[in-house]
């Protein structure tokens, strides 16, 4: 009984004395940038706007989205693209990722336009969404 016990204390004690390394995560760099405020944001940063996209409509596949920036500091990486609804589901929609870097420090105003269409059109350039950064080092 005693061999028992102390075999469960030691267990015990090594359970909870066990130093496990955990991995050290790298900081997440992205700022998710809002409309509503001033966006401050490093020079280091990876910036993210979230759009989407009709699911099944008629331009699910041409849509495309382009920046016109003031200072020319802001440029636009990559779109991905997510569809986290079954193949079987109608409707909904597809989610629109946009990666945007800075280039150079300083203070931007930037429109983000979604062209739904193919080829740009004088309607669709006088829709867009209005972002204020300012890029610090």
């Amino acid at each position: 009984m005693k061999k028992v016990i102390l075999l469960s204390a030691i267990s015990a004690f090594l359970i909870c004395c066990n130093n496990n390394k955990q991995k050290v995560t790298e900081k997440d760099n992205r700022i998710y940038l809002r409309t509503d405020t001033l966006n401050v944001v490093k020079l280091t940063d990876t910036l993210v706007i979230y759009e989407s996209v009709c699911r099944g409509c008629a331009y699910e596949g041409s849509t495309y989205f382009s920046i016109n920036d003031s200072m020319g500091n802001i440029v636009l990486q990559e779109v991905i693209t997510k569809d986290n609804h079954s193949p079987d589901v109608a409707g909904g929609n597809i989610s629109k990722i946009l990666i945007l870097t800075a280039s150079t420090i300083g203070k931007s105003s930037f429109k983000l336009y979604k062209f739904t269409n193919g080829l740009p059109t004088a309607k669709d350039s006088a829709i867009f969404t209005r972002y204020n950064v300012e890029v610090k080092n």
